[in-house]
């Protein structure tokens, strides 16, 4: 219900005001905003009224359905009354208005948008920076206000405009309103100005030079930081020593280490030694500065840790993906498969030279360096997932419509044997991507023929009995019940001068290479069916129709 109010106001002073500005084009911007205003202040009036003789009826009412029927239409109304106001008032401001009561400074809550790990050096800095930002926000908070202020200005002096050019007393009445709001956020500007301006000054007399700042932020950091940075340098150093010497004593006693030979194993424990003493070293730093409760010191030598493992992310991983990938651990597996160079194949063997086959291919065996292993991912096998789609000497119909015989496929190359004898080359992946039908297996003919509508009558009943029987008949006896599977004859369609029917036909892969000649076969089975029978074949041909 409010919506389509507001819609209506809306649309009423829009309306007004084009049919004002069509009736007389020279109008002034005042005299245009004094007819906006007269279109919100007629309707505002009415439902002010409107509101006080509801309120009147209401107190009469008899029963307490009726007063909160009346209570919900006064609601309404004076949702209606605010809404007339607020846009009164918006048209009195102008962009002023719409500028005033702009949205707050955007807040620096820095702690909303990190992890708590790093907020200690953040309190830190804060504190550090503290004063310069106070002044920063201070100055802003002055400029904010004068621009305010600046702005009241301006439409108290058009609302004083508009009061002297206009004697109605209901658009006098709104327009004092409007007054008295601008007159207290021009006073509030006014209050906020002095405000900022007692803090700057204060501010600005208490700060100290840049040399106290230093030599003060300097004594405090070595009073407190320095003897928490001090400890956890000789826990760390006492650590390490602990540690290597304690490994040493093991290297002499251990019998990986008695004969002096560097052997896998003796390799294996030095590095993991070595890697213990740094672990130990960089616990005691941490320990040192937990218990000492020193949270900045210990959030700076997190920060350290995170960085040196940042850095050490592009030179490592590559080294330690590989070990891992020869492990058998990678997203590459031994046995699975994995496409390569658009090439499906199988991952017999994982190692610094990997090994991948592919059965159906002359020659599909490659060794692949391990670095282009490391991006590929392979899956396990599916149950009788085939290769390649073809082998050698098997049929083939390619969607470039080229068919024949390959008669090498390797992981470079395909050769297709064409009939007549030449030859058509295809690199592997494009061969695939002409999605190849392997004839081999077995294939299916579709054949389209037509008779013509004088043998309409018997076009569905007997007519595909009798040419799958004369096609049967000869495709058996020409080459036999094994390459032949089965034949059928339906009624197609009856077309624009032919009844058509479709034969279909399969047979067995050893006849791949008769499939076109099969075709043609079949056309003069049919046709030699309709002279056996007198069946009349239609051609194209223009009948013209008199009147």
């Amino acid at each position: 219900m409010r919506g389509m109010i507001l819609v209506a106001c809306a649309t009423l002073a829009v309306g007004f005001l084009h049919g004002q500005q069509e009736e007389n084009p020279k109008l002034t911007a005042t005299d245009r905003r004094i007819d906006s205003l007269k279109t919100i202040a007629e309707p505002l009036s009415a439902a002010l009224g409107e509101v006080k003789r509801l309120q009147a009826e209401q107190e009469s009412a008899s029963t307490e359905d009726a007063r909160q029927e009346f209570q919900n239409r006064i609601d309404a109304e004076r949702e209606r009354i605010q809404q007339l106001r607020t846009n009164f008032r918006d048209i009195v401001g102008g962009s002023e208005a719409a500028d005033y009561a702009d949205a707050a400074l955007p807040g620096t809550s820095i702690q909303e948008q990190i992890s708590e790990l790093i907020q200690p050096v953040l309190g830190e800095m804060r504190e550090a920076t503290a004063e310069p930002r106070e002044l920063d926000a201070l100055r802003k908070s002055l400029e904010k206000w004068q621009t305010r202020k600046r702005k009241a200005e301006v439409v108290l002096a058009r609302i004083d405009k508009l009061a002297a050019t206009e004697e109605s007393p209901v658009l006098a009445s709104e327009l004092k309103s409007a007054r008295e709001l601008w007159q207290s956020r021009e006073a509030e500007a006014l209050s906020q100005m002095a405000v900022a301006k007692v803090q700057i000054d204060e501010r600005e007399s208490s700060r100290k030079s840049l040399w106290e700042r230093l030599s003060t932020g300097f004594g405090g950091f070595f009073r407190s930081r320095g003897m928490n940075l001090l400890l956890a340098i000789f826990a760390g150093a006492a650590g390490f020593l602990i540690m290597r010497k304690s490994y040493a004593w093991l290297r002499r006693v251990s019998p990986l280490h008695k004969s002096g030979s560097k052997n896998f194993s003796a390799r294996i424990s030095d590095m993991l030694a070595l890697a213990a003493a740094v672990l130990v070293t960089l616990l005691a730093v941490i320990i040192v500065f937990y218990v000492r409760g020193d949270w900045l010191l210990l959030t700076l030598v997190v920060i350290f840790l995170i960085g040196v493992a940042w850095a050490g992310k592009t030179a490592l991983p590559p080294y330690l993906e590989q070990i891992r990938m020869i492990l058998n651990l990678g997203s590459v597996r031994e046995g699975e498969r994995v496409v390569y160079n658009g090439l499906p194949w199988k991952v017999s063997s994982l190692g610094f030279f990997s090994t991948f086959t592919n059965p159906s291919l002359q020659g599909g065996m490659m060794r692949i360096p391990i670095r282009d292993v490391m991006g590929m991912i392979s899956r396990p096998l599916a149950q009788k997932e085939v290769w390649f789609p073809t082998v050698e000497d098997d049929w083939v119909i390619l969607s470039d419509g080229t068919y024949g015989k390959t008669i090498t496929q390797t992981p470079d190359q395909v050769v297709v044997l064409q009939l007549g004898g030449s030859l058509k080359t295809y690199p592997t992946a494009d061969f695939l991507e002409l999605a190849p039908e392997n004839l081999s297996h077995g294939f299916r003919l579709s054949v389209a023929f037509g008779i013509d509508y004088r043998h309409q009558a018997e076009c569905t009943a007997s007519i595909p009995e009798i040419f799958r029987e004369a096609l049967s008949t000869v495709l058996l006896k020409t080459y036999g019940r094994e390459a032949v599977r089965s034949v059928q004859v339906e009624f197609s369609a009856a077309a624009s001068s032919s009844l058509d029917y479709v034969v279909l036909a399969d047979f067995d892969g050893s006849l791949a290479h008769r499939h076109g000649a099969l075709q043609r076969m079949i056309q003069g089975i049919c046709v030699d069916t309709c002279n056996e029978h007198g069946w009349a074949i239609p051609f194209t041909q223009i009948t013209v129709h008199q009147a």
